[in-house]
């Protein structure tokens, strides 16, 4: 097969942008697509290789077999156990436990399966997810095995042709769909992805057996889909759908038309672009570790110029690796047999040790006594926080219904926020022999008519909240505390109010206020006194990782420190929400009166020698809990002396 540069160049293209996408370069938010282009030109490069011997009647599923292993595995795995000593030393139990299982489903080729159950994407904490990238992987591994399954019938290649051609539409037709209603697992998932993949094998088909067509204006056509892609495109669009067709089909152009006479073939087979296309692989697989574990280590996050330096340490990460692991084993200087059986001793190794983090719980045992102690501790509570999966519950569920018969009864109506304040809040109304209800899903603020869209975790969200507003208004509940990850929930890509659909940038503020307001004036209509519980920020690192490493560092009662500005830059969008959405009389309690210096302009404290506040980005601690079910009592009833202030140091 004639080489073309300028499809290493092409590759180059989808590499940066998956790089500065990740890199956290705003610019580049549509970057991500990177894998969409890889996507193409692997369909496109499989296909023409297999219809080239499949032709000449010497088609083996074995040697493909064999090419892909040499071209996959020996890179693949030698990333993987360099990770292993870092993620070893620098990763606290909970997520050890999920790099253990990470690793165990990248050497299987599961990787998309197994983060489509564990991670959104797009979601802030993936930055930190070593393996998270491996996803892209595991599914054109699994279309690998099964793609060359279509050529053992000897069909005629007009036949084999059309059979591609109806899977690529189908899974197009699919993948649109999945954009809509269930939009996590149509990223990951093969079904909807391989569309992307065989548009690269029909342009194979296209061109097999003729002269090839070059076209300035169509090449030039196809680029500027691309770049336009990367930069239009953005995490709130979901992806794959029709609209992927405009960097997949961009890509395609390129493919079909672009060649070294032509001035994109000339502009994508210049040296450096054609460079980055041949250790493009191993800079995919290098990229995400090596800024998963900078951000993980790092207290702040990294800034443009260290991002910078770390993008220089994966080229020449993968410079190495390409010409030291890549290069002796896609040649033939390896013999087969004895890379099978490596690959197979290595794979069993990787599995291994993976289940032995999987099974010990993230190995504790690794981390000093006094850190151990801190994480065990600096946990949140989840009891009686439905999710998706429960399916809607009946409310109340009586196993969320604490000390009840007592006379007085009050009610938590939330989602994750509120159930990690609930265990405190049952314990001060019990003092007080006053039951409580817990109402609280997943995904899903109490707000009648408004959710989190095209987010299967929020499925039930509208319905639940439908429940909970009918039972609280016919029951004997006298107070309800409405608790809620305000902050979280304002950053969704999208919002549903009253059955029509935002994306971020056009959600009505006003429009989710109003439905506050009327869910508010609701309860108040049956009596119910309404507390609301503001927003704490919602940090870019859990607090619990952050307090530990200092801990690693020989502080042996660290405390965690948020300066006010940042307080109420995080906060800020919530607070408009919630002041402009809740009538005059409704009680409110403020996190800044509890965990801020009210002295002066200077820190609020989220974390307090040794004590943590917040367990993870926004989740109450216990000790966080108790501090916000305090100023729940004092609101309600008074300052009674039952509970005290925990004081804050004053700079």
């Amino acid at each position: 097969m004639n080489y073309r540069p300028e499809i290493d160049g092409l590759r180059a293209l989808g590499l940066l942008a998956v790089i500065f996408a990740h890199a956290g370069f705003a610019a580049f938010d549509g970057g991500y697509i990177g894998v969409d282009i890889f996507f193409v030109i692997s369909g496109y490069l499989i296909t023409k290789v297999i219809l080239r011997e499949y032709a000449e009647g010497r088609f083996s599923i074995g040697r493909f077999y064999a090419r892909r292993v040499r071209r996959i595995l020996p890179a693949l795995f030698f990333v993987l156990f360099c990770t292993i000593p870092f993620a070893w030393m620098w990763l606290l139990p909970d997520a050890y436990e999920q790099f253990s299982k990470s690793l165990m489903a990248a050497t299987l080729s599961l990787s998309n399966i197994y983060f489509l159950r564990n991670t959104g994407y797009f979601s802030p904490e993936t930055a930190e997810v070593p393996l998270i990238h491996t996803w892209s992987l595991g599914l054109e591994e699994q279309f690998y095995l099964l793609f060359p399954l279509l050529f053992l019938f000897r069909l005629k290649i007009r036949t084999i042709f059309s059979i591609v051609l109806a899977l690529a539409l189908g899974s197009l037709l699919l993948s649109e769909a999945g954009s809509r209603f269930f939009p996590v697992a149509n990223y990951y998932l093969l079904p909807t992805r391989v569309w992307e993949i065989l548009l690269g094998s029909i342009c194979a088909f296209q061109v097999f057996g003729k002269d090839r067509r070059t076209s300035d204006v169509l090449a030039a056509a196809g680029l500027s889909l691309v770049i336009l892609s990367i930069f239009l495109f953005d995490p709130s669009l979901n992806i794959p759908s029709l609209v992927a067709l405009l960097p997949t089909g961009g890509t395609a152009l390129i493919l079909l038309f672009a060649s070294q006479t032509s001035i994109i073939g000339r502009i994508l087979a210049l040296s450096p672009l054609v460079w980055l296309g041949r250790i493009s692989f191993s800079a995919y697989l290098w990229h995400q570790p090596v800024f998963a574990f900078w951000r993980i280590r790092s207290p702040e996050p990294p800034s443009t110029i260290v991002m910078c330096g770390l993008i220089g340490l994966v080229l020449l990460l993968s410079a190495l690796s390409w010409y030291f692991v890549e290069q002796p084993f896609r040649g033939q200087r390896v013999r087969f047999t004895k890379l099978a059986c490596a690959a197979c001793a290595l794979a069993v190794g990787l599995v291994g040790f993976g289940a032995w983090g999987d099974v010990k719980e993230g190995l504790p045992s690794r981390l000093p006594n006094n850190v151990r102690e801190f994480v065990d501790r600096t946990t949140w509570n989840d009891h009686c926080l439905f999710q998706r999966e429960d399916g809607i519950p009946a409310l109340p569920s009586m196993e969320c219904m604490f000390n009840i018969g007592s006379g007085r009864t009050i009610a938590v109506w939330g989602d994750s926020i509120g159930a990690s304040i609930s265990p405190a809040l049952q314990e001060e109304f019990k003092r007080r022999n006053i039951g409580m209800v817990q109402l609280t899903h997943g995904f899903c603020a109490p707000i009648l008519g408004v959710s989190v869209a095209r987010d299967e975790g929020a499925a039930n969200c509208e319905e639940f909240n439908r429940r909970a507003l009918d039972y609280l208004a016919a029951s004997n509940v006298e107070t309800v505390i409405l608790s809620a990850s305000w902050v979280s929930f304002l950053t969704a890509p999208y919002m549903q109010i009253d059955s029509e659909v935002y994306a971020n940038g056009a959600i009505p503020l006003q429009a989710i206020a109003d439905n506050l307001r009327e869910t508010v004036q609701r309860l108040e209509a049956t009596g119910k006194q309404v507390v609301i519980v503001y927003p704490a920020p919602r940090f870019d690192k859990p607090v619990v990782d952050l307090m530990a490493s200092r801990m690693l560092r020989g502080d042996p009662a660290p405390s965690f420190e948020f300066s006010k500005a940042d307080f109420e830059a995080n906060t800020g969008r919530a607070y408009q929400l919630l002041n402009s959405g809740l009538p005059q009389d409704v009680s409110k309690v403020l996190p800044e009166q509890l965990f801020c210096d009210p002295t002066s302009k200077g820190g609020c404290y989220f974390g307090l020698d040794g004590v943590a506040y917040i367990a993870d980005r926004g989740h109450y601690t216990r000790a966080g809990a108790e501090r916000i079910a305090a100023a729940v009592a004092d609101e309600l009833f008074g300052a009674d002396g039952i509970t005290g202030s925990i004081p804050l140091p004053l700079n």
